[in-house]
């Protein structure tokens, strides 16, 4: 199979909606072999069914990314693919609260979810680069949210900012490395996903507000966030890492 991402092997994680399933589907169209992982089990062997049907290499691992112990078994089931070439870390949860009525319990499932999980996911792709001697590339799905503020997501901000700067990091660790390995983060805006439609709910009205406050008067889709993760994946990006990649129709810069 031809195409970008030809005979390499990827991890993306929160595959089973959104984002993480629009990235399983291309890179899969690009050539590559995907783990996707999630918790919808359902939704990860719908997903595993359709693309091998269609003559892709993909297999879905339950996983929460919480668990260490757990990355273990991704990063195996990678492997009996090939090598790891890629991760993608986009598994999160959205929380949109008032500070006063934010507890601790609340920011604590975020930065475990969207901080920790990274995290792991990075230390064993690392490992896994490290062993097999690839020259990987790391995409950590931060978010707009994660460079500048918003009213009432104190919790959801600040494990974005965090995954900002842990990229800034681990980009200088994996510029170290023999091969190297470049790790850069993405930063969609309003993508309309199950994580934005659970929060506000999933209504026309709603989109076209938010497509028109956004500069591009466009609502963000899936697949235009599964183009940038393709990008900076891919050998087109080769010369980035570090890097903070935005995907908001201009949201940032109004």
């Amino acid at each position: 199979m031809s195409g970008r991402l030809a005979g390499r092997t990827a991890v993306i994680t929160g595959a089973t909606k959104g984002i993480g399933e629009a990235a399983a589907r291309l890179f899969v169209r690009e050539g590559a072999a995907v783990v996707a992982t999630g918790r919808d089990e359902a939704a990860g062997r719908a997903l595993e069914s359709e693309l091998t049907k269609a003559g892709g290499k993909a297999r879905f691992v339950q996983h929460d990314v919480r668990s260490e112990g757990g990355w273990a078994g991704v990063i195996s089931a990678a492997e009996a693919f090939g090598p790891l070439d890629i991760l993608v870390n986009n598994a999160g949860v959205f929380l949109v609260k008032p500070l006063a009525e934010t507890t601790e319990a609340d920011l604590d499932l975020v930065w475990q979810i969207n901080v920790e999980g990274a995290f792991l996911g990075v230390k064993h792709a690392f490992g896994a680069f490290a062993r097999h001697r690839r020259a990987g590339a790391v995409v950590n799905v931060s978010s707009l949210m994660g460079q500048v503020g918003y009213p009432g997501a104190v919790a959801y901000c600040a494990s974005k900012g965090a995954i900002t700067g842990f990229t800034k990091a681990v980009a200088i660790d994996g510029a170290a490395m023999s091969p190297k390995v470049r790790v850069n983060s993405l930063h969609p805006g309003v993508i309309w996903t199950p994580m934005i439609t659970s929060q506000f709910g999933d209504d026309l009205a709603l989109a076209e507000a938010f497509a028109a406050d956004t500069p591009l008067r466009m609502i963000g889709r899936p697949e235009y966030v599964a183009d940038a993760i393709l990008f900076l994946a891919s050998d087109d990006s080769s010369y980035m890492t570090g890097a903070e990649l935005t995907v908001d129709g201009g949201r940032g810069a109004d």
